[in-house]
């Protein structure tokens, strides 16, 4: 079975990009910190497991030889081989991408913008898209700049926009031009009445 490449990034035409450096440096500090949490908390209940079995085999070596040292020489040795094998063979922890952005309330709820962001795709918006079909995606990139919602209301916005074009198709064929001169005219009256400017590169 041939597995599927993930998913790239989309590219806008004019290679916009959102340029709120506040908002771009949270999200890599989110990654950041998911990934060392993930790492800690891994690390944390292999060392108190791994020591309280120690701990427990040195009393057990004591008691049985009655020599202290022996079993403290034992401990030691054992517990620097069991670091060392679990630093060699201890797989990465994972993490899960969709609860990374989860300070922010999701990777659903980014500015619209950063549909073309790929450090959002690097925090879950990856995930988060999965089942959204390439035109719609491809439709989505083409209007994140403008749209003045977040990655979720935009999606929500291209499908319904699909989904109306091929209600009034009759029976033939749609095109993404359609598909996005529909969602387009959408998000521009949205636009007028949003009570935030829209998203803009700096």
């Amino acid at each position: 079975m041939v597995q599927e490449a993930p998913r790239r990034v989309p590219a806008r035409s004019d290679f916009w990009r959102p340029q709120d450096q506040i908002l771009n440096d949270l999200i890599e500090k989110c990654i950041e910190q998911a990934h060392r949490r993930k790492w800690e908390s891994g690390d944390l209940a292999a060392f108190y497991g791994g020591g309280l079995i120690l701990m427990v085999l040195a009393v057990i070596i004591a008691v049985g030889t009655g020599n202290p040292p022996l079993a403290l020489a034992v401990v030691v040795v054992l517990g620097a081989v069991g670091l060392m094998y679990t630093g060699l063979n201890t797989p990465p922890p994972t993490v899960d991408p969709l609860r990374i952005l989860e300070v922010l309330g999701g990777p659903g709820n980014l500015p619209a913008g950063y549909l073309v962001y790929a450090g959002a795709w690097r925090a879950g918006l990856r995930e988060y898209l999965a089942d959204v079909s390439d035109r719609q995606l491809a439709v989505a990139a083409r209007l994140c700049r403008e749209h003045p919602g977040s990655v979720a209301d935009l999606i929500r916005l291209v499908v319904a926009a699909e989904h109306h074009v091929n209600e009034h198709a009759y029976a033939r064929s749609v095109s993404d031009v359609e598909v996005l001169r529909f969602a387009h005219k959408v998000t521009l009256e949205w636009a007028e009445r949003a009570p935030i400017p829209m998203l803009q590169s700096s």
